[in-house]
């Protein structure tokens, strides 16, 4: 694996910390250069292909590169976690700047309580 730093609006590949032994799925990279261990680490979001409540489809629009247009992605912005930079699997894509503000937004909006019903 490549030691390339990740940014902002990246996708890639990592084991699920919230599920032990089960395969990689993709995270959406919301912090990259501002955290203590730039480079080393990442606080992601993550992606699934499950259309539940409060999801957030990720269109085909909203994708720079790496869409799958056989799948359907959404992102659970709730759904937090700090990714180690050697756990990664592999690179998948990038989404639209605008998406990953998007997301990060209703991210902070659900950790500073002030998440709305969507």
């Amino acid at each position: 694996m490549s030691r390339d730093q990740f940014e902002f609006g990246n996708v890639f590949w990592a084991p699920d910390p919230y599920n032990a032994g089960g395969d990689p799925r993709p995270w959406l990279v919301l912090t990259a250069n501002s955290l203590p261990y730039s480079g080393e680490e990442y606080i992601c979001a993550g992606l699934t292909l499950s259309d539940l409540p409060d999801n957030i489809e990720v269109r085909s629009n909203d994708w720079g590169a790496g869409n799958n247009p056989d799948k359907t992605s959404y992102c659970s912005p709730w759904v937090l976690a700090t990714i180690k930079h050697d756990t990664i699997v592999r690179a998948q894509g990038y989404v639209t700047t605008e998406f990953a503000h998007k997301i990060a937004e209703r991210s902070a909006e659900y950790l500073t309580g002030d998440c709305t019903d969507s």
